[in-house]
């Protein structure tokens, strides 16, 4: 059994030596020491190296977008898989670019990741950006009957969609299913923005003071985390209580 596991160990890290392109000596030293040198290549370029190249996409991505971008377009040039694809699709998402984004996603769901949630709620939000929001019903609505949904996110989009579409009691049906006690903050504090439009100023103000309520509990480091939300849920009760009275 032993022996297998090693031999396994040995193949993945060559294999992973080949995919990347390491130098030659990585081969000797997984080859010629089987179980040390594996384990000396993975916690050098495996476990590391992953941290690492996660630190420097952030920088880049934060400092040198557009160069980003480049390198991931590369990427899929040399090897268009999934991974790749979806990389360079939030990639320009994340630079608001959401017609690039919507393209890349879309572009994965030709193959057999068509079900894919990540890409699904991706362009649940992607479209909602584009004001496409026929589509963002569309897609959401076959995920919910996904038992990977995610619901607060959806939804979120969902009820904001069909705000905008002017179906004003789904809109309502979908953001009020997002009032759950000590979650949902800003989703919870456009409910009770959107209450209030919708001339219900006794049931928002109920909704602003349950939060403002759950905000007097909080511990500090979620205090603090939520700091701005409920700077405009002040706000906001300081509007019903001046209007209505």
């Amino acid at each position: 059994m032993i022996y297998y596991l090693t031999l396994a160990l040995q193949v993945y890290c060559c294999y992973d030596a080949y995919k990347n392109r390491r130098e030659i000596y990585w081969y000797a030293i997984v080859l010629f020491l089987p179980v040390i040198g594996s384990l000396i290549y993975l916690f050098m370029n495996v476990f590391i190296n992953k941290d690492a190249q996660g630190i420097s996409n952030e920088i880049t991505s934060t400092i040198n977008p557009s160069k980003r971008i480049k390198e991931l377009t590369e990427k899929v040039e040399f090897s268009d898989t999934f991974a790749n694809r979806v990389a360079l699709a939030d990639a320009y998402f994340k630079r608001e670019e959401y017609q690039e984004a919507l393209l890349n996603y879309q572009t994965v769901l030709d193959g057999p990741h068509k079900n894919d949630v990540y890409v699904q709620e991706q362009l649940v939000m992607t479209n909602y950006y584009l004001k496409n929001y026929e589509k963002v019903v569309a897609v959401a609505k076959s995920l919910k009957a996904n038992s990977e949904f995610r619901a607060s996110k959806i939804l979120f989009y969902l009820g904001l969609s069909y705000k905008a579409l002017g179906k004003f009691n789904n809109a309502e049906k979908n953001l009020r299913a997002l009032d759950l006690r000590y979650s949902n903050y800003p989703e919870r504090l456009v409910l009770a923005q959107f209450l209030l439009e919708r001339e219900k100023p006794k049931e928002a103000k109920e909704l602003v003071e349950e939060l403002l309520s759950e905000f007097n509990y909080m511990s500090s480091p979620n205090a603090k985390l939520h700091k701005t939300t409920f700077a405009e849920v002040k706000k906001l009760s300081d509007t019903i209580i001046l209007n209505h009275k």
